[in-house]
C-alpha cells in the first residue's frame, strides 16, 4: 500500500467512526412536560413547581400531592468516568419510596460506542420500588442489611456513580420535602458532656460559624464600621446549650422540641441587627435565615427567644436569640449556612439589599455522624470491590519487572526468554485483557490533556484502579526501558495479535510487511484524536474507536454496529499476515507512549563492533535498527532478543570469532591483533 494511500485510508476510516455514532447533550431549564416526569411519578396527572423549589410536585386527579420529581445535576454534582455527571430524572413518592428513574443525558465513552445502553436502564430500573434510604451496594458487601445490586461489566465507575445519583438525589429531595427524616438518612447523636463548656473550650472546639459584614461592604461609603458580627451554632449539646443559655433556659428550650427540632443560636455586635429595625411580634425574621441543602429555613416570631449568653469568659454581646428550627428537615452532622439580609438606602424611600452568608459545621465532639455509604468517594469504594484484581495485577507486573531487573539472567539464552515473552504475554491478554478488561488506551490520554487544559481531577484517574495502576506502571517503565516493556509485553491487545501471528508463523501462513515510513501515521491518528477531543469530546471519544480495544475485551465484536466489527476484524485478520499491524502503524497510545520514552535510560546493551554487524537486524520484527546499529526507542517494542545474541558467544558472529581464536593452540600474529582489536570493541555503548 503506498503511503499517501494510507494516509487517506487512516482519515476516512476515523471520519466513519465519527458519523457511525454521536451522542447530543443539551441543557434546558427543568419542564416535566418536556422531560416526561410522569415516567418517574406514574401517579401524577400534573406537575407544578412550588416556590422556587429546584424539583417538582406532582398532584393526582383529585390535587392530591403523590410526589416530587427532580433531574439530578439541579441537587447533587457527582461525576462519572467521563468526567461528566449522568443527567438522571428521579422520583419520589410522599412515603419515601422512588417511584421510578430515567437516565436523560450522558457522555460515559464506553455507552456512546461500547456497551449497549440498556444495560444502563436495566441498572436503573432495579431502583424503583426501594426507600431512599436503603443501603444499595454496587457489587458484594459483608453487610447483611445492605442490599447488592450487580454491577454492569465494563462499566463499574459509571455503575458506582449512577447509584450515588440516584440515591442521593432520592434522599435530597426526600429530606427537603420531608419525605425522608434526617434520622433516617444519616443518623448520629449529640455528644453528651454534663459539665457546661466555657466560652474558651467552645471556641477552641470550632463551635461556632462567624458572619462579619462591614459597612463598606455594604456600599456604605467612608464608613469603617460593622454592620454586624454575628456568632452562631446548633446548641442541642448539653455542654454547649447549658453554657450559652443557662441551666433553666436550656432545660425550657428542649422541652419544647419536637422530632428533628433544633436550637438555633445567633448573637452578635454592630451598628446594625439580625433581628431587623422593623421586626414586631407577629411577623417574621426577614434579616437572618437557615439554609442546608434545598432547605431554607426563615423563623418566625414564634421560634424566637432572647437570650443573654451566660458562658464563663464570653465577651459581651449587644443581642443574642435563640430560635427552633419549625418546619424543615435539618442535619446536625452536615455543613449548614446562615444568611444575613443587608439594606441600605439608596434615595428617600428606595434601598437596596445585599444578601451575605457563612457556613458551619459542629465538630465531632458535639455531634457525631454515622457515616453512609454515599459519603465515600466513588474511587474508594471502586478500589475495595476490585482489591483481588488489584493484587493479581500487581504480581503480574512485578514479574514483568523482575525480567527487566534481572535481565541478566533472563537473557541468558534466547529460547529462555523467548518462552518467558510468550508466557507473560499470555498471561497479560488473558488476565488483564479477558479477565479485568483493564486495556489502557489512547482516550486516558486524552482525558488528561482535557483535564490538564481545564481543571485538573483526579478522582477521575482514581475510579479505575487497574487502569491507574497500569498508567503508573507505564509511565515508570517507560521512561527507565521505553514505551516497548507495556507495548512488547503486558498490552493485552498487542500480546494478542503477536501470539496470532505467531501461530500463523507455524501453520506456515505466508507474511507480508508495509513500508516502515507507514508507522508515522500513527502520530497522525493522534494529533487528529488530540484536536478533535479538546473541540468536542464526545466526538473525540468516538473517533477513539479507531483502536480496536472496546470490541476485544468489553463487548462481543459481533453484537456491534457493523461498521465497528468490520475495523475489528480487519484489523485481526491482518494480524495473521503481519506482524503487530496496528500496533506499528495506526495506534494513537504507541505514538503517545512513542514520545514519552524516546530519551529511555537504559535499553538493549550494544557494543562498539554493532555497528558493522548486522544480524540482530535480521530478526528484529519491528525493524527497529537503525543503520548505524543503534536502535530507534520510539519503534523499539523491548523483545529484547538482542540482548540475548548480545550476551551468547555461540549466536554473535564477533563473539564466535574471538572464541574460535582464544581456543585456537597456536593462533597466527593475524588472527592476535584481530583477536585485539575486537576485545577492544567489546566495550558497551
Amino acid at each position: 500500500m503506498k503511503p499517501r494511500l494510507a494516509f487517506k485510508v487512516v482519515l476516512a476510516g476515523l471520519a466513519f467512526l465519527a458519523l457511525s455514532s454521536r451522542v447530543a447533550i443539551a441543557e434546558s431549564p427543568i419542564d416535566c412536560v418536556e422531560l416526561g416526569c410522569s415516567a418517574v411519578l406514574p401517579d401524577a396527572k400534573r406537575f407544578e413547581t412550588i416556590d422556587d423549589n429546584l424539583f417538582a410536585t406532582g398532584f393526582d386527579a383529585s390535587d392530591r400531592v403523590v410526589g416530587w420529581a427532580a433531574r439530578s445535576t439541579d441537587i447533587v454534582d457527582i461525576k462519572a468516568y467521563s468526567g461528566k455527571p449522568l443527567v438522571t430524572l428521579v422520583g419520589i413518592s410522599p412515603k419515601g419510596i422512588i417511584s421510578g428513574a430515567k437516565l436523560l443525558e450522558h457522555g460515559e465513552p464506553i455507552l456512546l460506542v461500547g456497551i449497549p445502553e440498556s444495560k444502563l436502564h436495566d441498572f436503573i430500573a432495579y431502583y424503583v420500588d426501594l426507600h431512599a434510604t436503603s443501603r444499595v451496594v454496587v457489587g458484594h458487601s459483608s453487610d447483611p442489611e445492605a442490599i447488592e445490586v450487580d454491577m454492569i461489566s465494563g462499566a463499574t465507575v459509571t455503575a458506582l456513580a449512577q447509584n450515588q445519583t440516584i440515591l442521593k438525589t432520592a434522599r435530597t429531595v426526600g429530606m427537603a420535602t420531608g419525605a425522608v427524616s434526617v434520622a433516617e438518612m444519616s443518623p448520629g447523636k449529640f455528644i453528651v458532656e454534663d459539665r457546661p463548656w466555657t466560652w474558651d473550650e467552645m471556641a477552641q472546639a470550632g463551635t461556632f460559624g462567624r458572619l462579619t459584614v462591614t459597612e463598606e461592604e455594604l456600599g456604605i461609603k467612608n464608613s469603617e464600621g460593622i454592620l454586624v458580627d454575628l456568632f452562631y451554632t446548633i446548641a442541642d449539646a448539653p455542654h454547649i446549650g447549658r453554657g450559652l443559655l443557662g441551666d433553666l433556659t436550656y432545660e425550657h428550650q428542649m422541652k419544647k422540641l419536637e422530632a428533628g427540632e433544633h436550637l438555633f443560636v445567633v448573637f452578635g455586635n454592630g451598628s446594625g441587627s439580625f433581628k431587623g429595625s422593623a421586626f414586631v411580634r407577629g411577623g417574621i425574621f426577614d434579616r437572618v435565615r437557615f439554609a442546608q441543602g434545598l432547605t431554607d429555613l426563615t423563623f418566625r416570631d414564634t421560634d424566637y427567644t432572647n437570650i443573654t449568653i451566660n458562658a464563663d469568659g464570653a465577651p459581651y454581646f449587644k443581642e443574642a436569640a435563640v430560635f427552633v428550627s419549625r418546619g424543615a428537615q435539618i442535619d446536625p452532622g452536615q455543613k449548614y449556612e446562615l444568611l444575613f439580609l443587608g439594606s441600605r438606602y439608596t434615595g428617600a424611600y428606595e434601598r437596596e439589599f445585599i444578601e451575605f452568608k457563612s457556613s458551619h459545621k459542629l465538630p465531632r465532639s458535639i455531634y457525631r455522624a454515622e457515616k453512609s455509604n454515599l459519603d465515600e468517594p466513588i474511587y474508594v469504594q471502586a478500589w475495595r470491590n476490585r482489591m483481588m484484581d488489584v493484587w493479581l495485577l500487581l504480581g503480574y507486573l512485578a514479574l514483568v519487572l523482575g525480567v527487566f531487573i534481572f535481565r541478566r539472567y533472563s537473557t541468558r539464552t534466547l529460547k529462555w526468554l523467548m518462552r518467558i515473552h510468550v508466557a507473560l504475554m499470555a498471561v497479560g491478554f488473558v488476565l488483564i485483557g479477558l479477565h479485568m478488561h483493564a486495556q489502557p488506551s489512547v482516550t486516558q490520554v486524552l482525558t488528561l490533556i482535557g483535564t490538564a487544559v481545564g481543571s485538573m481531577d483526579w478522582q477521575l484517574f482514581l475510579v479505575a484502579p487497574l487502569i491507574f495502576i497500569l498508567w503508573i506502571f507505564i509511565a515508570v517503565v517507560s521512561l527507565i526501558w521505553g514505551r516497548g516493556v507495556f507495548c512488547g509485553w503486558v498490552c493485552p491487545y498487542g500480546s494478542m495479535t503477536e501470539l496470532l501471528n505467531k501461530i500463523a508463523i507455524k501453520l506456515k501462513v505466508p507474511q507480508k510487511e508495509l513500508p516502515k515510513r507507514l508507522t508515522y501515521l500513527r502520530y497522525v491518528v493522534l494529533v487528529v484524536l488530540g484536536g478533535v477531543f479538546l473541540w468536542d469530546a464526545a466526538l473525540g471519544e468516538v473517533m477513539a474507536e479507531v483502536e480496536p480495544f472496546k470490541s476485544t475485551f468489553l463487548v462481543v465484536p459481533w453484537e456491534r454496529n457493523w461498521g465497528f466489527f468490520g475495523w475489528w476484524l480487519f484489523l485481526f485478520a491482518a494480524s495473521i499476515f503481519m506482524w503487530r499491524p496496528f500496533c506499528r502503524f495506526l495506534c494513537p497510545l504507541g505514538a503517545a507512549l512513542a514520545i514519552f520514552g524516546s530519551f529511555r535510560f537504559s535499553g538493549p546493551r550494544r557494543r562498539n563492533f554493532c555497528s558493522s554487524c548486522k544480524i540482530c537486524t535480521k530478526t528484529c520484527e519491528p525493524h527497529a535498527f537503525r543503520k548505524d546499529g543503534t536502535i530507534d526507542p520510539r519503534e523499539c517494542f523491548s523483545c529484547m532478543e538482542c540482548e540475548a545474541v548480545y550476551r551468547n558467544d555461540d549466536k554473535c558472529p564477533p563473539l564466535i570469532t574471538i572464541k574460535k581464536i582464544e581456543s585456537n593452540p597456536s593462533p597466527k600474529e593475524h588472527d592476535l591483533v584481530q583477536l585485539k582489536k575486537m576485545k577492544d570493541a567489546r566495550k558497551d555503548v
